[in-house]
């Protein structure tokens, strides 16, 4: 069997080439999974990863996608990636047949087009083993402060979606804060109050507003509309029910300056929004040193849309015997840490930020940095699975895969287009990123169907394309 190995080891010099590089990766430049301080940067010794099992079976499957979705941009860097693989592949047959390169080069783009998209849809929809943390400390809880159900217009998910991924990453609390409405979600918290509603995690009641920028409004207890209304009526009016005012990614867009939000009385600003932290690094410590310098709180707002099943922010706060509080208690609880400013913005460490403008670069990038964090069994999980497929020989006939991937991805498409149209018809006036999603991949899916048959007219009027 050893034998057997190794002569197919030396038939296969790039997959042996490969395997040596990840082990070498990992020996002289591994860098570890951590949460860290989103001030200070250095790691949380209170919190650790969770890699779960499955994760690591099949880590050649899974892991590149989840380590894309935790990305700064993740949409942009994954067609980036794709734009380099197409560019890759055609390099690969010019290589091969210069003669016929360009026919097969054009042939082969409903095929890509279709892997892209149906494994966008995949990360974005799918329930993949995303890593997880683990709170070692008994007194300290973890809660969020930005998220988002489909009462929101941009929302994909249910209330009821959203406390299940909040409690399946960690979480023992949260704000749930729809644009601009809160009625649905003080029903809710009214509802968890009276036992009609899963306890855990807590949530609470929030809105973010649109205003001049956006506003997380944290801990609110009447009906808000905030449609239209200047910052300074909406900002009065959560203080006079007893909430918080946080200021949500100024630093994505900046309207309006740093004084003049501490002016409008603010309670406090996100220092980190989804995966990313406060970015040029100048900007990050000019929003720490304002709020230092004002008693004001710092947030990490997990912007949780629903989209995949990554997170890589949290707030920390020490609140002792939190299981024993009643649902009143642990909002206040939370509230006056708040005011106190003893919350602390966490964040999930696996890369080296990478200026936004650069993300043309982050392909190769990605790529290092993402076999630079594995750990042993994922090292593993992949040269297994390479060595399975070398000895299986599994041969891949590219005529079928060109003309089949285009007509199966296309209609599986399709088909999650119809299921987001029927998930719209409750919140029909509430949101619209649903219909819009169901009508962009009812299009999609049409379109790369109809690639496929032109690929297969193509390849039977002109078999000379396929052949070698």
């Amino acid at each position: 069997m050893i034998e057997h190995l190794k002569s197919k080891y030396k038939l296969h010099p790039i997959f042996t080439a490969f395997s040596f590089w990840i082990i070498g990766v990992n020996l002289f430049a591994h860098r570890p999974i951590q949460i860290i301080n989103a001030v200070t940067f250095n790691p949380e010794n209170n919190f650790s990863i969770q890699i779960n099992w499955i994760r690591e079976l099949l880590e050649p499957i899974v892991g590149l996608p989840l380590f894309i979705l935790r990305a700064g941009q993740p949409v942009e860097e994954y067609v980036t990636l794709w734009i380099w693989i197409f560019i890759s592949f055609g390099i690969i047959l010019f290589i091969k047949n210069k003669a016929v390169f360009l026919q097969k080069w054009i042939i082969s783009i409903p095929a890509v087009l279709g892997m892209a998209f149906f494994i966008l849809v995949w990360m974005i929809f799918w329930p993949l083993p995303s890593n997880t943390i683990i709170n070692h400390s008994d007194s300290k809880i973890i809660f969020n402060t930005h998220a988002h159900s489909y009462f929101s217009h941009d929302g994909l998910i249910t209330a009821e979606e959203q406390m299940e991924w909040h409690d399946r990453n960690g979480f023992d609390a949260f704000f749930l804060t729809e644009h601009n409405h809160n009625p649905n979600t003080l029903k809710l918290v009214r509802q968890q109050k009276n036992g009609l509603l899963r306890k855990k995690p807590h949530l609470m009641a929030g809105i973010e507003f649109s205003g001049s920028n956006h506003m997380v409004l944290l801990g609110l207890t009447d009906t808000l509309i905030t449609f239209g209304k200047k910052d300074s009526i909406v900002i009065s009016e959560v203080h006079r029910q007893g909430g918080l005012v946080g200021v949500a990614h100024w630093f994505d867009g900046r309207k309006n300056s740093i004084k003049y939000f501490i002016d409008s009385n603010v309670d406090g600003f996100e220092i980190a929004n989804k995966n990313q932290i406060a970015f040029p690094l100048e900007i990050h410590r000019d929003i720490i040193d304002a709020c230092e310098n004002n008693q004001l709180f710092l947030l990490g707002g997990v912007d949780y849309h629903g989209y995949g099943p990554a997170c890589g922010t949290w707030n920390v706060m020490d609140i002792p015997n939190w299981e024993s509080l009643n649902h009143g208690e642990k909002t206040n609880a939370v509230l006056d840490g708040l005011k106190n400013g003893k919350n602390q913005v966490i964040i999930y460490s696996d890369r080296h930020g990478m200026p936004f403008e650069n993300y043309w670069l982050s392909p190769p990038v990605n790529i290092l940095n993402y076999f630079r964090g594995l750990n042993i069994f994922q090292i593993i999980s992949w040269i297994g699975w390479g060595i399975f497929f070398i000895t299986v020989i599994i041969k891949i006939n590219s005529k079928l895969m060109l003309q089949w991937i285009p007509l199966l991805t296309g209609s599986a498409i399709i088909i999650k287009g119809r299921i987001l149209l029927q998930k719209s018809e409750p919140v029909i006036q509430h949101n619209d990123v649903l219909v819009e999603f169901s009508e962009l991949f009812t299009l999609v899916g049409i379109a790369l169907i109809i690639g496929g048959v032109m690929v297969q007219f193509l390849m039977n009027r002109f078999p000379a394309i396929t052949s070698n």
